[in-house]
């Protein structure tokens, strides 16, 4: 059974509460009984919850409604819209689901003949009887709008609910302009929490202090230390977003034979001839952020990233809401972006992923000048490694693109510190750390940003004692 399941009811004239359409699978007989009970004793239009704690659902959110009818006793069919979900949402996810099932009762209000739906001749209860003077097709044509509004209330809430990945959370986090910029400030050194408000306040970001900072610590981008009277704001993480060429690309160059030729040879020139112009510094990485942030593009770009697809077949991705979201045209977007591109080969349109975004988190620059050199932390490689590729292959890819856009050798990316290069009574507390969840990278920020600040300090506390000195002698 799948973690979520819509379903349309309907009160049948002769029956009563009926669960009419189902989707993306059919409910067991409790669930149904469950939902006949609560649409039984529901009279007032509009929204709210019941729990279920059935077998395969733990909750259901529900939207009672009615919409004319020509057929129905009292001119009026009654109708609930459900959700059906194997886990508990928060207040806030329910508030968004809420949105789509709105929308949904919109479209069935927004269509006259929509309660031909429930008459027809193909899929309605043995109780009811259709009136002769209508023609089954004409009621089926009803059946299948309803049921594709049906399946976009599903698809919608369905990318709404699910968990989200870490690139789209951070992406979602960097996306905000006063969290963007915030990051760059503090990559440069440890700032006073008060230095850190003020400068806040000053660029007037119209955004909450206190609660971009409590973000930052639960994400663990911050810490917030005390270094004797002062303190101070630390930033452990650092993030960067670039592109790169997409690695189905690379997957798919070496088996030529899923693809049309045509089409290869036309992934290769679109791919090649961007990133021998791609100039990262150049690029608008708030941009790229909040692309990544967009549910819908994120969704066509994770899909495009397992291989390219015809045109025809991403209609389920691109399912659109409410009416704002069906103004956005994820498509073109994209390829304005330069992050997709299509062609049509021998009839066919493909999409394809031109570029790829990669978002890295790395050491603060800081961090990485402050660390001796023996201790330094190797950094991830921002080129494309080809190391699974067979040589011909290789070089291949390195005729395209240029030698310097891969690597042919596997790099380990060791990301502990040397043992041997730290004071044995760091090494004691490194290890009595890990056994509380602690790390080596936690042990030398805390004690490189401690020598940082206390050096600052020291430098303050001189220059201040000089220019002191400097208004005694002039004295």
């Amino acid at each position: 059974m799948p973690d979520l399941v819509v379903t349309l009811s309907y009160f049948d004239r002769k029956v009563g509460p009926t669960v009419f359409m189902e989707y993306p699978e059919k409910i067991g007989e409790e669930e149904k009984m469950t939902l006949n009970q609560i649409f039984d004793q529901t009279t007032n239009e509009g929204f709210f919850s019941h729990s279920l704690n059935t077998k395969e659902f733990v909750t259901s959110l529900n939207y009672y409604f009615e919409i004319k009818s020509d057929w129905a006793r009292g001119l009026k069919e009654m109708l609930m819209c459900s959700l059906l979900f194997t886990e508990k949402l928060t207040s806030e996810k329910e508030h968004e689901v809420l949105s789509w099932i709105s929308d949904f009762v919109m479209k069935m209000h927004s269509r006259t003949d929509v309660f031909k739906a429930f008459y027809s001749s193909t899929t309605k209860p043995a109780a009811v009887t259709e009136p002769v003077t209508e023609s089954g097709a004409e009621t089926n044509q009803t059946y299948v709008l309803v049921m594709k509004w049906l399946k976009e209330l599903y698809y919608s809430t369905k990318e709404e609910v699910r968990q989200k990945s870490e690139e789209e959370v951070v992406a979602n986090l960097m996306v905000n302009t006063a969290v963007y910029e915030m990051i760059k400030k503090l990559s440069k050194y440890p700032v006073r929490i008060g230095e850190l408000k003020n400068w806040f306040d000053e660029n007037q970001f119209n955004r909450d202090f206190d609660k971009i900072i409590s973000m930052l610590e639960e994400q663990k981008f911050i810490f917030i230390n005390k270094i004797g009277p002062e303190t101070y704001v630390i930033l452990v993480k650092d993030i960067d977003v670039f592109r790169v060429p997409p690695s189905v690309f690379l997957e798919m160059y070496e088996k030529k034979e899923e693809f049309p030729q045509e089409f290869i040879q036309f992934y290769v020139e679109a791919v090649s001839a961007y990133f021998n112009n791609y100039d990262v510094t150049n690029d608008d990485k708030l941009r790229l952020y909040k692309i990544m942030s967009m549910a819908k593009h994120y969704n066509l770009i994770s899909e495009l990233r397992k291989k390219p697809l015809p045109k025809s077949q991403i209609s389920a991705i691109l399912r659109q809401g409410p009416s704002i979201a069906t103004r956005i045209n994820v498509i073109e977007d994209l390829k304005q972006e330069n992050i997709i591109d299509e062609v049509n080969v021998s009839g066919v349109q493909y999409l394809f992923l031109k570029t790829d975004i990669n978002i890295e988190d790395k050491f603060p620059e800081y961090i990485q000048t402050a660390l001796p050199e023996a201790q330094k932390l190797s950094r991830l490689p921002k080129r494309v490694s080809i190391a699974g590729f067979s040589p011909e292959i290789q070089q291949e890819l390195k005729e395209v693109f240029g030698g310097d856009d891969f690597f042919t050798e596997e790099e380990n990316i060791d990301t502990t510190l040397s043992s041997e290069s730290l004071q044995a009574q760091e090494q004691d507390a490194i290890e009595s750390a890990n056994e509380l969840d602690a790390s080596p990278f936690d042990l030398v920020v805390d004690r490189i940003t401690t020598r940082f600040i206390e050096n600052k300090q020291d430098q303050e506390t001189a220059s201040k004692t000089k220019k002191d000195r400097t208004k005694k002698e002039s004295k």
